[in-house]
């Protein structure tokens, strides 16, 4: 049985008085879907299916323990009136029944002050904190802790860590006080130091209470690379052990701080650009210095967790994202199921969306934060569905359809199944991508949904089958651009698309020019780059790769400067020809200084690469028109879709039916 195999993970475990049933944590993860503060069905889904899924411990996130003082996250859960309680008390029950440990993290709401709030705690500090503020924010501390005890949960985190009023208080940068809170390394413990007595006052020796802390404060400062700011390593190692002394009993580590949100995207990229759990080493050395448990955080598989548990690196092992994605990881490992773990890609678009009314989003979880709403439930009458295309959205469609009960048949024009999945499996970083790819393959193959490889579905097949609804997934086809686009381009012979690019389908000269500076026209350049080519990557708009989420978008467009790729912004096409293509900068953005911002130049290439663009292929749902048959589109086939959208639309298309 595979829980031999993670022995030490689940294995019981004990922070102070709380015993858990092993050393799984899921850690305060943001959602954003409260309704005026208060626990909402979908928060109570959203903490049940991951205590359900086999977490010993729960910790739910950010309860704001001063709405005055700053609001919070726009749809956040607050804890500062005694109206919360009922809420937070159905909240604790649920997860206990569940099978969890309950924990409460109570923060201050800090960066989300606006406007008249912004004097207390925030980005700016527009005046010096008197020590009467300081004791009073504290008292705020003691009264949150005071309710989450009434509502019965099982143990109080303190938030510490990231972008947070405690973390700011540590932080050389941003702490300027001149009283007994600021100036020596000691002095900027001793706001965490002080909540942490007054609440351990207020809740008792013996109930279970930590803080959340950063090992460092960080910022991105290019070429891949960050750099220590006002938070260091040498200050964890000295504040760690003055938490614990002030009545914290465990540590649990996280990363970054009050400088912005750079830090994130660079620590929680694929994990291919900075490695597996990149600060567990870190958490060893602090381990070393505290006699309390540590709990550690971020990008740490269940293997790399089992070995630094064996190790003595860390005493639990939180894993957020990664529960995001797959709320039943702990039960899927402990029955060795690891084939049925939908991967996290590490992509960040669940912490972009927490500014969203929507709440949390991920890639590939489309249930995440709609737990109920996502529920698969058997079909009343069990039919016949034919689905065209095996790309993220068919192999969902089909999936859900015949978990739900209908016989399915798949039909897929290549011999294999991923769609544009393993395409973008294929440029640097993206491998996670590869891991989404099996585990969906493997899923449709579970669910025996019959499929017929190197077998494009039509209209004969369909009058054929007779089935009763065909779900139509059939991707899209490269947009090429025409002479009237591209003066030249259809004479030549030395013109090849991204896709058979990263197909390895194409020769690919020394020098290359990409049209179109999308997200494959950029993730194929970098591609290139790495071969050793010199790129040159040319679109019309102003910014390249302007549909992604902007913050990883950050890193690929820095990434690209930093390996002497050429990116040319707000361009006009005027000649290509067999050794380059010449273009027009109409005055917009370019990152080559040797361009003005009006002007004519040249561009040698061997080798032009088209990313110009998909286009939806519609030619099934055409020829069916008039049929009678129910049809559904959904993915790419509609419009050019992301993985996200194309997931999601295929759950949505088989739960209909």
């Amino acid at each position: 049985m595979a829980k031999a195999q993670y022995e030490r993970l689940f294995s019981p475990g004990r922070i102070g008085t709380l015993q858990l049933k092993n050393r799984i944590v899921y850690p305060p993860m943001g959602t954003n879907v409260c309704v005026g503060g208060e626990v909402s069905d979908r928060m109570l889904g959203y903490h049940e299916a991951r205590a359900r899924g086999g977490a010993g411990l729960i910790i739910v996130e950010n309860a704001n323990v001063d709405t005055a003082g700053a609001a919070g996250l726009p749809f956040g859960l607050n804890i500062d009136d005694d109206k919360y309680i009922p809420g937070l008390k159905k909240l604790a029950d649920t997860i206990r029944k569940a099978g969890a440990k309950a924990c409460l993290q109570i923060y201050h709401g800090a960066i989300w002050a606006t406007g008249e709030q912004r004097p207390v705690m925030g980005a700016q500090l527009p005046k010096e904190l008197t020590i009467d503020e300081i004791q009073y924010k504290i008292q705020k501390f003691v009264e949150g802790a005071r309710r989450a005890k009434a509502a019965g949960f099982d143990a109080i985190e303190i938030h510490g860590a990231n972008i947070n009023g405690q973390t700011q208080f540590r932080s050389r940068v941003w702490n300027t006080l001149k009283n007994k809170y600021g100036g020596s390394v000691e002095n900027r413990a001793r706001f965490m130091c002080d909540t942490l007595r007054a609440v351990r006052k207020e809740v008792g020796k013996n109930f279970p209470l930590w803080c959340r802390t950063s090992i460092y404060e960080i910022y991105y400062v290019k070429g891949a690379k960050v750099a220590e700011y006002g938070v260091t390593l040498q200050d964890t190692l000295v504040h760690a052990p003055m938490f614990a002394a002030a009545g914290a009993d465990a540590i649990h580590f996280s990363q970054g701080g009050f400088y912005d949100y750079a830090w994130q995207y660079f620590t929680m990229s694929p994990t291919e650009a900075h490695g597996w759990a990149p600060n567990i080493d870190l958490v060893a050395q602090v381990k070393k210095a505290v006699s309390v448990p540590v709990i550690a955080a971020a990008s740490i598989s269940p293997e790399i967790g089992e070995g630094a548990l064996k190790q003595g690196k860390l005493d639990f092992v939180a894993m957020g994202r990664a529960l995001q994605a797959d709320s039943d990881l702990p039960n899927k490992i402990a029955r060795g199921r690891e084939k049925d773990i939908r991967p996290c890609l590490r992509c960040n678009h669940c912490i972009e969306t927490l500014s969203w009314g929507e709440g949390v989003i991920c890639v590939v979880n489309p249930a995440l934060g709609k737990e109920k709403e996502y529920e698969i439930k058997k079909a009343a009458k069990p039919k016949k569905v034919f689905i065209a295309g095996g790309g993220p959205a068919g192999m969902e469609a089909a999936r859900v359809a015949a978990l739900r009960g209908h016989k399915v048949t798949l039909y897929e024009k290549n011999k294999k199944l991923g769609g544009q999945l393993i395409l973008a499996a294929i440029p640097p970083h993206k491998k996670d991508i590869a891991a989404l790819a099996a585990y969906m393959i493997n899923q449709v193959k579970k669910a025996n949904v019959k499929v017929e490889l190197g077998k494009a579905l039509t209209l004969e097949e369909v009058k054929k089958g007779k089935p009763d609804v065909v779900i139509i997934a059939a991707g899209v086809k490269s947009l090429i651009p025409t002479a009237e686009d591209i003066p030249g381009i259809d004479t030549l012979k030395n013109v090849v698309t991204a896709d058979d690019v990263l197909l390895g389908k194409a020769k690919v000269g020394d020098k290359v020019f990409i049209v179109g500076g999308d997200l494959v026209g950029c993730e194929t350049a970098e591609y290139l780059a790495d071969q050793g080519k010199q790129v040159t990557i040319a679109r019309r708009s102003q910014f390249m790769a302007n549909k992604m989420n902007p913050d990883m978008r950050m890193l690929l467009v820095d990434r690209l400067r930093n390996k002497g790729v050429r990116m040319l912004t707000g361009v006009q096409y005027q000649q290509a020809v067999d050794d380059g293509v010449r273009v027009h900068v109409r005055g917009g953005i370019t990152s080559m200084a040797e361009i003005a911002a009006d002007a004519m130049k040249n561009f040698p290439a061997d080798t032009i690469v088209l990313a110009a663009g998909s286009i939806p292929n519609n030619e099934l749902k055409a020829a069916l028109e008039g049929t009678g048959v129910e049809v559904k589109v959904v993915g790419d086939c509609v419009e050019p879709r992301t993985i996200l959208e194309a997931i999601n639309e295929g759950w949505l298309a088989a739960s209909e039916i």
